[in-house]
């Protein structure tokens, strides 16, 4: 029961850190930067993520996520940046990113979860079995407008379970998505990226 509690908090952190941001930067003229919480847990004590928007024209735009100081060790560990930057194209009423650098990035911090999943599994041999997942579906849809911002983490991650008969079977590790909302950062704010 613990190594479950464990994952699925190892696996919330991750994929938030997949998503969403932190100490970005300042932002330039043209770019916004915004605070944002998973939805649902808006303000304290909740520390709100940085992520900078820069919508370049009206079909291009760019996202600049900084996954923070909080992640950068295991960041580090996995041979990660800690700033990502992509950019989206507007599709239809959203900007989306879909490119295979995000899929590397899910891929890589998801095949991390999947080896803590297996050593601590109570199935005989799960732990030699190899670690890797597999990413079917990897974008950000983001809704900017003037007083908020939305994206939309669409995530699907697949692996082979380990069974205590027969071949692994292939499980989801996540599919669905993962919000995060947040308004504009206060002009005035001191240390940007917190409360």
């Amino acid at each position: 029961m613990t190594a479950l509690r464990h994952s699925r908090q190892v696996r919330a952190a991750a994929f938030a850190a997949v998503a969403i941001l932190s100490l970005a930067g300042p932002a330039t003229a043209q770019e916004t930067a915004y605070l944002m919480y998973l939805r649902g847990s808006e303000g304290p004590p909740a520390v709100p993520f940085r992520v900078l928007w820069d919508k370049l024209d009206a079909a291009n735009a760019r996202i600049t996520i900084d996954l923070g100081e909080k992640y950068e060790p295991a960041l580090t560990r996995l041979a990660l940046p800690r700033v990502l930057k992509y950019d989206a194209k507007l599709d239809k009423a959203e900007f989306v990113v879909r490119n295979s650098e995000l899929t590397q990035f899910v891929k890589v911090v998801a095949t991390s979860i999947v080896q803590g999943l297996l050593q601590a599994s109570q199935l005989p041999g799960a732990w030699a079995q190899k670690p890797d997942a597999e990413v079917p579906n990897a974008a950000l849809h983001i809704k900017p407008s003037a007083a908020r911002l939305e994206v939309a983490t669409w995530l699907h991650v697949t692996y082979l379970a380990p069974q205590k008969t027969g071949k692994p079977k292939l499980q989801d590790l996540i599919k669905g998505d993962i919000i995060f909302v947040g308004g504009p950062e206060p002009k005035d704010q001191a240390t940007p990226g917190k409360p």
